[in-house]
């Protein structure tokens, strides 16, 4: 239980992050991207699928982006 509660906060820390270095260049975030880019960084990836995406969304609209959702449902049903 706490390995979880540590993962689930480093991805809230790493999505944070994603938005922050985004907004500098960007207006709008693709999931497909974001999510490319936690998993580079979290392999094990506590949250997958629309669960993700819709973490994404809300941390970008907390910063003024738009949201492309782009993931593809192959994607999903891989993951």
């Amino acid at each position: 239980m706490f390995a979880d509660e540590i993962a689930a906060r480093r991805l809230k820390t790493l999505v944070e992050h994603y938005m922050e270095t985004r907004k500098r260049r960007h207006d709008v975030v693709s999931t497909s991207r974001a999510e490319t880019a936690i998993r580079e960084v979290l392999p094990n990836c506590p949250v997958s699928g629309k669960a993700l995406d819709d973490m994404i969304a809300a941390c970008a609209v907390e910063h003024g982006l738009g949201v492309l959702f782009d993931r593809s449902e192959i994607t999903d049903s891989v993951s």
